[in-house]
């Protein structure tokens, strides 16, 4: 038993110094979120130009061609559907620095977005709306709001190579200590996250108040 607790400590001890190679979280204030909010550059562009629907299937331009993706089909309203199968996708836009497109999906209990390559129409998954760091090489992707359980609770970071054509996950922040509202880019490589703290949830009655929150700042190496 002894010596199985040793390689337990080792283990959790190699985390930590994994978690330490990648980033750092410490606390931040109010001022720091809103002084990152307003200086914020804004990547994402909103538009409706640029997709279409047929029998629920989401068709994009790719290479400036119009393309089914028929794995962006929706099942909503379809007669063998029941609410646990339902899906449904949505075109919000486009990331226009990195050259991708934004889609959303709705399921039951659950929610994902996906990048989708302009020109080659590579699909990328995020656990919600990802924003662009200042310089285009990082993204950041928040969790949905803590609640339904099995559901990450975190922030997710990928690294943005080659102008957009390779995104890999480079870290996620997964835990039951808080929860994400929302975040900015403060600098090319660190992001002021607004948080709600998990013990805090139980206590407040209905929709936070502003003093109910805390603010983390996620620095990364």
């Amino acid at each position: 038993m002894e010596v199985e607790a040793e390689s337990t400590e080792t283990i959790e001890e190699e985390k930590k110094d994994v978690k330490a190679s990648l980033y750092t979280l410490e606390a931040a204030i109010r001022l720091d979120f809103e002084k990152a909010k307003k200086n914020n550059p804004e990547a994402f562009t909103a538009d409706t130009s640029n997709y279409r629907k047929e029998n629920g299937i989401l068709s994009l331009k790719i290479k400036d061609e119009w393309k089914l993706l028929a794995s962006f089909r929706d099942t909503l309203n379809a007669p063998e559907s029941d609410d646990t199968e339902i899906r449904e996708y949505k075109y919000l836009g486009q990331l226009k620095p990195i050259n991708k497109y934004v889609v959303e999906g709705y399921f039951w209990e659950f929610y994902e977005c996906y990048l989708v390559d302009k020109v080659t129409g590579k699909v990328d998954t995020t656990w919600t709306s990802p924003s662009l760091s200042p310089d285009s090489k990082l993204l950041a992707s928040l969790s949905l709001p803590y609640g339904l359980e099995g559901l990450p609770n975190g922030i997710q970071i990928f690294k943005v190579e080659n102008g957009g054509e390779q995104i890999a996950k480079y870290f996620e922040i997964n835990q039951d200590e808080w929860s994400p509202y929302e975040s900015y880019w403060e600098s090319v490589d660190s992001i002021i996250i607004k948080i709600l703290p998990i013990n805090r949830i139980s206590e407040i009655n209905g929709i936070p108040k502003e003093e109910d929150f805390s603010y983390l700042r996620l620095r990364i190496k």
